[in-house]
Formats: structure tokens, sequence, C-alpha cells
């Protein structure tokens, strides 16, 4: 949802909090609540036809890609929300698991990727950037390419 709200504070003139639009989004179907209460990740497409439906955002699925090949989609415009794994955040980490954490993917051109990540550090929680072959190591090949409404 953080990823879904720097959409919508960068393309619209739309502010919800985020407890609205993570009841939004429950209504939707995009997450799944188990039943200890606990919230799991989010499902894509319930939340491609909501965005699409609701904000006039348009979405395409990624899947089975390497951040090299959807990054090239990311222009003025359009982001992809990546699935990487939480421990993006400290880069040294060998071996990370992929997926599990969603980052917005905002620019990536000459060998780098920028993006704001909702669990970073303070210095790097709004715009952090990698290399993007240590961006693919955390990388789980898929995520959503979101573009603004016409």
């Amino acid at each position: 949802m953080a990823c879904l709200q720097s959409l919508l504070h960068g393309w619209t003139d739309i502010r919800l909090p985020m407890r609205e639009l993570l009841s939004l989004a429950l209504e939707r179907g995009c997450y799944v609540v188990e039943p200890q209460g606990k919230v799991r990740g989010l499902i894509y497409r319930p939340f491609m036809a909501w965005v699409s439906s609701h904000f006039g955002f348009a979405c395409q699925l990624v899947e089975n890609t390497p951040i090299q090949e959807s990054a090239r989609a990311v222009r003025p415009g359009q982001a992809l929300i990546a699935s990487v794994s939480p421990e993006i955040r400290d880069p040294g980490t060998r071996e990370p698991r992929r997926g599990g954490h969603l980052v917005l993917v905002h620019e990536a051109h000459g060998g780098t990727v920028r993006f704001h990540n909702p669990s970073g550090y303070s210095h790097n929680a709004d715009s952090a950037s990698l290399p993007m072959h240590v961006f693919e190591r955390f990388h789980a090949g898929r995520g959503i390419l979101v573009s603004a409404p016409p």
C-alpha cells in the first residue's frame, strides 16, 4: 500500500490515509487475512483490477522477468512495483531471499535502479539506488508495471 500511496501522491490529487487504503484493498480481495488476523502478501490481479478501476492506473503483470528487462519500461509516468527481499535495505547481504517485500522502482538507467523502499532506513527509504546487478540479487522476477492515468 505504501507503493500505491506514493503513486497517488505523485500522479494524482488523491490523498488517502494508509488505513483507508488498506481497508479498500481488503474489500477488493487484494490481501488474504489469516484466521489469526495476520494479513498476507499482496495478490496482484485483484490489486491491478482495483487500482485500474478506482484510480485510473493502467497495470501490467510482470512475471519471470529479470530487472534488466522489466526496468526498461520504467519512464516518466510509469513505475514498477517490484517484489524484492526485505533484506534489500542491506545490499551487502549474502545470498538474500527473493521476494516478500515490495519497492517502487521509479527510475532505471545507466545500470542503476532508483527506488522508494518503505522499510528502508531513514537515509535511503525515499530514494534508494543500487547497481542493477545488485538489485537483481534481491528481485523475485515479478511485479506490476503501473502507468499514470492519461
